[in-house]
């Protein structure tokens, strides 16, 4: 029996092991260009490989169309429910489709869904079309655009993906590292994006059109809800997917990217394995709280002698389960009163694992007001005599 409970605690071991190292650790780097994982609202990289390389996007290309179109939304010069007259190069634009035709007008509401929903290539064009009032005009939106967003990988030839032809200058180029940027500026300019990105499917009843979407994890990752994927031969299989996390510390939202697949089934897994690994490694939490003191100052000369010390912001991050983390507080070599609610009597320092990872400013949230003379004089006695 004693041989029987030994073995059993080892076996409970191993698989505690096991599991600590699936959730601590993964490899998913080959047989694919690029990938990441990244939170939304902090910038946070949580997993990379080769994100610098400027790679072929393919449809993944189609972001950026929907951003330029939603700035141009959100400046009054067009609106979403505009009546679209589609063109016929529009129409007759290769690749995966809506079905639009030569000549007929469709909302541009419907056009965003046949774009992102089922990838629609004549849709991207109709919509460039009707921001720029000509294809070439929105890709010089475009570009415009990626390098007002630091995007400096980024080159566009079109509004939708399709390669014009084999050689590399007829390719959209982007870096994975600048595809997270751009996924996370949409996710925080427009977030309306996720109530399209997360159907299953497109139904559009009037025009007998029934589609499921590209995206494979909608339905399938719990909770996922965008974003956008994308093939060519030279691209391979991409994805750009997003999920919220809810009830591991504060809330947050991950993106994952892989680029460069060459299997449906491969490019599914890797995206739920790095899903799964920033959903159950890590934890949002805000490490400085503007609504809690951090400390407690003593102020010879102040009114009120100890006087709380806030931190200026909020400061959240992503930690691993397993990191340690600690805050600590520098103060200004004077400090005196009187001071203004809001000013700076020190530096908050943020660190995980010993490394300092982040600053915050300290501050006083009420105005300081300076000690009378008497005060002071009482003070100075009992400091002396204690």
């Amino acid at each position: 029996m004693k041989k029987f409970s030994k073995l059993l605690s080892l076996c409970l071991v191993i698989i505690m092991l096991t599991n600590t190292v699936a959730f601590g650790e993964i490899n998913i780097n080959d047989n694919i260009k690029g990938a990441l994982l990244g939170d939304v609202e902090t910038g946070e990289i949580l997993y990379e490989y080769n994100i610098n390389e400027q790679v072929a996007m393919a449809s993944v290309t189609k972001l950026m169309t929907y951003l330029v179109m939603m700035d141009a939304v959100s400046e009054g010069k067009i609106s979403l429910d505009d009546d679209v007259l589609i063109s016929g190069h529009a129409a007759a634009t290769e690749g995966s489709n809506f079905g639009l035709k030569s000549g007929e007008t469709v909302k541009l509401s419907l056009l965003i869904k046949g774009m992102l929903v089922v990838s629609g290539n004549d849709c991207a064009t109709a919509i460039a079309e009707h921001v720029g009032k000509t294809e070439d005009n929105f890709v010089t939106m475009m570009n415009s655009k990626a390098s007002e967003l630091g995007l400096l990988s980024a080159s566009f030839v079109n509004p939708h993906g399709l390669p014009i032809d084999d050689n590399e200058t007829g390719q959209n180029h982007m870096s994975v590292s600048d595809i997270y940027k751009l996924a996370r500026h949409i996710l925080l300019a427009y977030p309306e994006i996720l109530e399209v990105t997360k159907l299953p499917e497109l139904v559009v009843p009037e025009r007998n059109f029934r589609k499921a979407a590209t995206n494979p994890i909608i339905g399938v990752v719990e909770g996922a809800d965008g974003l956008k994927t994308g093939y060519t031969d030279k691209a391979g299989l991409c994805l750009v997917s997003t999920v919220p996390v809810t009830g591991n510390g504060e809330d947050y939202r991950l993106i994952a990217i892989i680029m460069g697949s060459q299997i449906h089934e491969e490019r599914l897994e890797k995206t739920k394995t790095l899903l799964d690994y920033g959903k159950n490694s890590f934890t949002m939490e805000k490490l400085t709280d503007v609504s809690q003191y951090a400390d407690q100052v003593y102020i010879s000369n102040s009114k009120s002698g100890k006087v709380d010390v806030y931190p200026a912001i909020d400061y959240k991050k992503l930690v691993n389960k397993e990191d340690a983390v600690r805050t600590s507080i520098t103060y200004n070599q004077t400090v005196k009163a009187p001071l203004s609610k809001g000013d700076k009597v020190g530096t908050i320092s943020i660190y995980v694992n010993g490394e300092e990872v982040g600053q915050v400013d300290a501050i006083v949230s009420t105005d300081v007001e300076k000690a009378n003379i008497f005060v002071r004089i009482y003070r100075f006695f009992v400091n002396l005599f204690s």
